[in-house]
């Protein structure tokens, strides 16, 4: 019996090792395969819904071998947002949610609740949102990061004054030159949730949607 332990142990390791190894190679699969479905997104010369349609496949490979792959959703975000599956949408910001816990996917899902005519379920998951950032910024009230994504969702909440608000209390706050002038920019751009919505209806083109 006392002979059989160092085996166990020894055996035990060993399938351990094999786990961590096998989770590098599908680690690293999942990387290839991500950036095999940039390199067709972004600079193969093909139809526009067929470039997105072989993207998103080698994107879903990707997440096959590594499931936890954020840039993997992130990207299939914006394929998805580009094929109009709402439902599709709301599963990979719920992922991304449950993966790193921040209440931006929050908004996200709100958004993408009201693309899919769920108003009343959209304005709680707005709340939660607002209400996580509240929280965070207790404690980090001059995280520059953390306030431009609060009053991005402001924004797309509809509370344009306290976003206004929050970038002019930014000018005071001490950040570094870039960061003002960063502050400076989103100002300037003139950007709203309509034009996401003109998307979705077909109203524009998606190159017509972002920031002027």
């Amino acid at each position: 019996m006392y002979l059989l332990k160092p085996m166990k142990t020894r055996l035990g390791l060993f399938l351990a090792c094999c786990l961590i190894l096998n989770s590098c190679r599908d680690t690293q699969k999942s990387e290839e395969a991500l950036q095999k479905a940039r390199d067709i997104y972004f600079s193969y010369e093909v139809d526009e819904n067929l470039k997105v349609d072989q993207s998103l496949k080698l994107t879903n490979r990707a997440l096959d071998y590594n499931g936890q792959n954020i840039a993997a959703l992130n990207h299939k975000t914006m394929l998805l947002f580009r094929k109009k599956d709402s439902k599709g949408l709301i599963q990979v910001a719920d992922k991304l949610f449950e993966i790193t816990n921040k209440p931006y996917y929050l908004s996200q899902k709100a958004l993408y609740l009201e693309l899919d005519n769920q108003n009343k379920k959209a304005q709680e998951y707005y709340s939660q949102a607002i209400e996580s950032y509240k929280n965070i910024l207790k404690n980090e009230a001059q995280n520059f990061d953390l306030l431009i994504e609060y009053i991005g969702i402001l924004e797309v909440y509809g509370d344009t004054i306290k976003a206004n608000k929050i970038l002019n209390e930014m000018e005071d706050m001490g950040f570094e030159k870039y960061q003002l002038e960063m502050v400076d920019l989103y100002r300037k751009q003139n950007f709203s949730k309509e034009v996401i919505f003109k998307y979705w209806r077909g109203e524009i083109e998606y190159s017509q949607v972002r920031p002027n």
